[in-house]
């Protein structure tokens, strides 16, 4: 599989991340992203701590997530995921 540069990486992840973590994605996209990650460390480390935030979110205990709180959080993914390291 071709490698993605680093804006298509953030792109897919940014755009994929949530149906992939929740289930919803459509088995085929789903290959297609897990064959990209097996060959994608940096998108694999993104993943990862994606879901160590999602697990201390988890750890909360809250009913619902505040809407605020869930904006913010993806506010400042995208904004990170923009800025070039």
């Amino acid at each position: 599989m071709k490698t993605h540069d680093e804006m298509s990486c953030r792109r897919l992840i940014l755009e994929s991340l949530v149906e992939y973590e929740d289930g919803s994605m459509p088995e085929p996209e789903r290959r297609v992203f897990e064959q990209h990650l097996s060959h994608c460390p940096p998108c694999v480390v993104f993943l990862k701590s994606y879901q160590a935030t999602g697990r201390t979110l988890r750890m909360l205990k809250p009913r619902e997530i505040p809407k605020n709180l869930a904006e913010a959080v993806m506010r400042f993914v995208r904004e990170r995921c923009e800025k070039k390291p």
